[in-house]
């Protein structure tokens, strides 16, 4: 008798400790994290300061690019989409690689989602790991510039494709969009290294003439980096194929209620123009580039 009690006091323990992870997870009060990157927490930093991404309506200002107002953006998005979680803003520790790293994290399930879009043929590779958005930029949209350090007359007077075929550009390998642009353009030498960081620092030490980067929203469409002031080179842009998505993953707790939510969101922020907007005070969208020339 003694033995079957003693069973059933280690079955009703066991049924409680299930029944209190249950509700564990089921807390409302668990948090969703979300990750973005180093150099783009930082700019985020600068650009919120004591502001609330929930209600901001003005995306320029400093510190504003691409990356930094989707992190405002993926706020907004599960905020009207309806999740009630307490969400928390973070970031991936700098590595050599850290895009690689980025996506590594969320397919883990480390992390909730990105606060950054990732080009959908990243995504399709590990679907069966993410939950994967509506597109936040769609096939077309993507246009970039050929930025090169302030100093390099040659560079900044490579004005056509002939001229731009010359110089050498500098990219990280996992980027691959970015690398089959380059590669498609000509060009006489493209470096392949593992980092935006390496990226910088090779255009800046003059190792290369040219990195692709968004237009900036700043007067001259200038990219401030520490000390250092890329400008792009005028009259020309590259346009890159693809989408870019958000992305929650599938092993995070409560992934599933996120992604639907984040989807929800994003439709309110693209029927409202909120999108657009953003994408365009950002620099992103840049109308002073719409009758430069396209090299590809």
């Amino acid at each position: 008798m003694d033995k079957i009690n003693s069973v059933r006091r280690a079955l009703l323990g066991l049924a409680l400790g299930a029944v209190a992870q249950w509700a564990l997870a089921a807390s409302p009060d668990d948090p969703v994290t979300i990750l973005t990157q180093q150099d783009v927490y930082n700019d985020y930093q600068r650009f919120i300061g004591n502001r609330n991404p929930l209600t901001l309506t003005d995306f320029s200002g400093e510190g504003s690019r691409r990356d930094v107002v989707e992190v405002v953006l993926t706020q907004q998005a599960l905020q009207l989409g309806g999740l009630k979680r307490p969400v928390k803003l973070v970031k991936v520790d700098h590595s050599s690689d850290s895009y690689s790293r980025y996506l590594r994290e969320i397919t883990s399930g480390t992390a909730t989602l990105g606060g950054n879009t990732a080009w959908l043929i990243d995504l399709d590779a590990i679907k069966d790991k993410v939950y994967i958005s509506p597109p936040l930029i769609a096939q077309g949209e993507f246009e970039a510039g050929l930025y090169t350090s302030a100093d390099n007359a040659k560079a900044l007077a490579a004005n056509d494709l002939p001229k731009v075929k010359k110089l050498t550009a500098v990219v990280a390998e996992s980027w691959r969009p970015d690398v089959a642009t380059l590669q498609s353009l000509g060009m006489a030498n493209v470096l392949l290294t593992q980092s935006w960081e390496s990226m910088v620092g090779m255009v800046s030490k003059r190792r290369a003439d040219v990195l692709l980067a968004p237009f900036q929203p700043t007067p001259d469409m200038a990219l401030q980096i520490g000390s250092v002031r890329f400008l792009p080179i005028p009259n020309v842009k590259v346009g890159l194929q693809g989408s870019r998505h958000l992305f929650v993953s599938r092993l995070a707790p409560h992934g599933a209620e996120v992604a639907k939510a984040l989807e929800k969101g994003l439709l309110i922020l693209r029927e409202r123009g909120v999108l657009s907007r953003a994408y365009t005070e950002s620099g992103f969208y840049n109308t002073r580039t719409d009758d430069w020339k396209k090299l590809n």
